[in-house]
């Protein structure tokens, strides 16, 4: 993901940190929307139609990317410069791995007629994500961009495995 050319947080008057205020972002967004849209400028001149377009398209992107935690984390270690393949291929720790590996194997083995036991495993799977999510705040929030990009990497590998967690418990 390379740093858009708009500043997402000056976009939606937010402070640039990874905590966001949801309401806020929520608020901003559909007041953005309202006063931008693109039917607003139907009888103006197209360049003022092409711009409105296009700014609406910003505040879209702005919006995924803010309030989605994963995008939202990627996005803050672009604007600071992290090379994020580098850092990828660096990795994450063994300790994750083998900890991701666990949960991945025990997931697939489980059986779907044991709700109680896939709710405990989702549930460990989100107190893992919760964790990592915590880690990249404190990271970015005092400058070690590198713990914050391994934080990262943990938190896309953990929202994945969430996400066919929640998908099979349905």
């Amino acid at each position: 993901m390379s740093a858009p050319a708009r500043d997402y947080f000056a976009l939606f008057q937010l402070e640039p940190v990874f905590k966001i205020d949801d309401a806020a972002l929520k608020r901003a967004y559909y007041a953005l929307l309202d006063q931008f849209h693109p039917d607003r400028f139907a009888g103006k001149p197209q360049v003022e139609q092409r711009l409105a377009a296009q700014f609406c398209a910003d505040v879209n992107s702005g919006f995924r990317t803010l309030s989605d935690e994963v995008y939202r984390a990627e996005y803050l270690l672009s604007r600071q410069q992290v090379d994020l393949q580098a850092a990828e291929r660096e990795g994450v720790g063994s300790e994750f791995l083998m900890t991701q590996i666990s949960l991945r194997e025990r997931l697939a083995s489980s059986e779907s007629d044991q709700a109680e036991e896939r709710e405990q495993l989702l549930q460990e799977i989100n107190d893992h994500y919760t964790a990592s999510l915590e880690q990249f705040d404190v990271a970015a929030s005092e400058g070690h961009w590198r713990d914050a990009a391994r934080c990262w990497q943990e938190m896309c590998y953990l929202s994945k495995l969430l996400e066919v967690a929640q998908t099979e418990s349905r």
